[in-house]
């Protein structure tokens, strides 16, 4: 089965066009990704702004090209924490059910649930107590899976374009007020943590911030999803990054190899919820997945 997926999210618009047989993803046949912020305003207007939604929808034309293109049988499209919370999402959804593109509002747990799927569809977490972790532009999902018991999910409004809108990381960044950045941080994670009472003995990180951190940590020109896949990055080498990113302004960070456009700020917000994650489970170890919700989302579709 030849399906396509649709991840309308908070940062980013992604599509993944995949040949799936037996639940797993057999072929990657295309997969095109936009930065388009839907967010971006959304924490102090409680909108998606029109700009936004007209590169959200520009991508949507792309997509729909690429899919009659490639030949997608069947084709599914979500939305996640910004069209969720937006007062105006509505927009967006008329706009596209007219491009032919019907946009499903899915909650936290559902992401979270699609999340978990993608990525062991990548990682290998048999045995272990693991703790996964997506953090998106809106929101961050956690889903908690140990051997015998029914995996845990959360999901909390906390995300990258979320914090990049109420703190400026523009600029040179001193690394006393990324401390502080760190304590409202620390609160929420802790009550995540608690809330999901796990222990895990392996983190695995999904989305852009863990994927951008392995790709610089590896030096990458060009963006290699084999290599990313279940890379291990150590939190001292996170530390690293985090220091070397606050050194220099946001349009000098587009120069470091690995650095995504349209990633230079929002990264960094991400690195500070990862370090203080990781620094709370007493975890030194990161594994990284590049599957994450389009992934799962696109064999959910071929099962269908």
């Amino acid at each position: 089965m030849r399906a396509a997926a649709i991840d309308i999210g908070s940062n980013a618009v992604r599509l993944m066009i995949a040949d799936v047989e037996d639940g797993k993803i057999v072929n990657i046949v295309h997969k095109d990704r936009h930065v388009t912020k839907l967010a971006e305003v959304l924490s102090t207007k409680g909108i998606l702004s029109d700009a936004s939604i007209e590169k959200t929808m520009n991508a949507l034309r792309l997509f729909a090209e690429a899919m009659t293109l490639h030949g997608a049988e069947r084709f599914h499209a979500v939305a996640t924490s910004a069209v969720r919370e937006a007062r105006n999402s509505n927009v967006l959804i008329e706009a596209a059910g007219r491009l032919g593109i019907n946009i499903q509002v899915i909650d936290g747990t559902v992401e979270a649930g699609l999340i978990f799927s993608g990525v062991c569809s990548a990682v290998d977490t048999t045995g272990r107590k693991a703790l996964v972790f997506d953090i998106g532009g809106g929101s961050t999902e956690f889903i908690y899976a140990e051997p015998g018991q029914e995996h845990r999910k959360l999901s909390v409004p906390m995300g990258v374009v979320k914090m990049a809108e109420r703190y400026d990381f523009s600029g040179v960044l001193d690394m006393e007020q990324m401390d502080r950045i760190r304590i409202p941080l620390f609160g929420v994670l802790n009550e995540v943590v608690n809330a999901l009472d796990c222990k895990p003995d392996m983190l695995i990180g999904s989305a852009g911030t863990p994927t951008t951190l392995a790709a610089i940590e590896m030096h990458m020109e060009n963006y290699d999803q084999i290599k990313v896949n279940g890379f291990d990055i150590k939190k001292h080498q996170i530390e690293k990054i985090l220091e070397k990113l606050c050194a220099i302004t946001a349009e000098e960070r587009l120069l470091v190899p690995g650095m995504e456009a349209g990633r230079q700020e929002v990264l960094i917000p991400g690195i500070l919820i990862t370090l203080e994650l990781m620094s709370i489970l007493g975890i030194e170890d990161l594994t990284v997945s590049d599957f994450g919700l389009r992934e799962g989302l696109v064999v959910a579709v071929a099962n269908a």
